[in-house]
């Protein structure tokens, strides 16, 4: 039980010490911006849009699904994740952490919770856009907090598994720019290549699976991560199969990033 707290002091100063990189780093804020910035035009000609009428859900629905959503999902992770990995191997300043009395899995533990903390702070202005446009001289309407609550929870979950990759990804390359390069193609083609396939296999019919579906393409729809956000969380429709993959998934490229930083041992 004495080594419970140990791990949990250890975590925490890695943490603090991922988190405050990120903070201090001038690429961080660069993305930041560029998103508040396009995200405030949208903003903008949506409520120019429903400004005669509309249906609250709708107006959530296009707030979730906007191309500033896209940007953020697929670009962001690979920034925030690119030199978690890549430049303290190129520098070697991740050898000298690794003599320290830590443990691999706590490094990439504590490199992901960081990355995933300042991610999930990207959209707390966006939740206060939200409050603000249902006061009179806006909206003047109430929208549905439980599709936007789920809406949220849906780019939490894919930027999650995104973060993991990109951690992982990180963790094979000395090169920041590969890093990030193959982090990309990493993240489009999880959201690109399903649904390409989806259409191959079983056309239009394909996302209304029957029991007798065979399981690659069970599998192949676990995988279709544009669905469950447009289909499923951007409309209010959680799905427990969905929380399982997502967390799932991201385990797995942290503990495949966990074996890669094990891998130096050998070499």
């Amino acid at each position: 039980m004495s080594s419970v707290p140990k791990i949990h002091h250890r975590l925490g100063i890695l943490f603090k010490r991922e988190l405050f990189g990120l903070l201090v780093s001038p690429i961080t804020y660069l993305v930041f911006t560029l998103f508040f910035f396009f995200r405030a035009f949208e903003v903008q000609t949506l409520i120019e849009s429903f400004a005669g009428g509309g249906s609250p859900s709708r107006f959530a629905y296009y707030f979730l699904a906007s191309p500033s959503t896209q940007f953020a999902v697929v670009v962001i992770p690979p920034i925030l994740t690119m030199r978690l990995l890549a430049e303290e191997k190129r520098s070697g300043s991740l050898e000298l952490l690794m003599t320290a009395p830590v443990r691999d899995w706590e490094v990439v533990v504590a490199k992901w919770g960081a990355t995933w903390l300042l991610f999930a702070l990207l959209w707390v202005p966006s939740f206060l856009q939200i409050l603000v446009l249902m006061r009179p001289g806006y909206l003047g309407a109430s929208l549905p907090m439980g599709q936007l609550f789920a809406g949220y929870l849906g780019l939490f979950l894919v930027g999650s598994l995104l973060l993991a990759v990109g951690l992982f990804t990180s963790s094979l390359t000395e090169n920041v720019l590969l890093a990030s390069l193959t982090s990309l193609l990493a993240g489009l083609g999880l959201l690109v290549v399903p649904p390409m396939l989806a259409e191959k296999l079983g056309g239009s019919s394909f996302s209304q699976l029957s029991v007798d579906s065979s399981i690659g393409q069970t599998l192949l729809a676990q995988f279709q991560v544009v669905r469950h956000l447009g289909s499923w969380f951007f409309r209010g429709l959680i799905d427990t199969g969905q929380l399982v993959f997502y967390a799932s998934t991201t385990a797995l490229f942290l503990f495949l990033t966990v074996r890669s930083l094990e891998s130096r041992k050998w070499r």
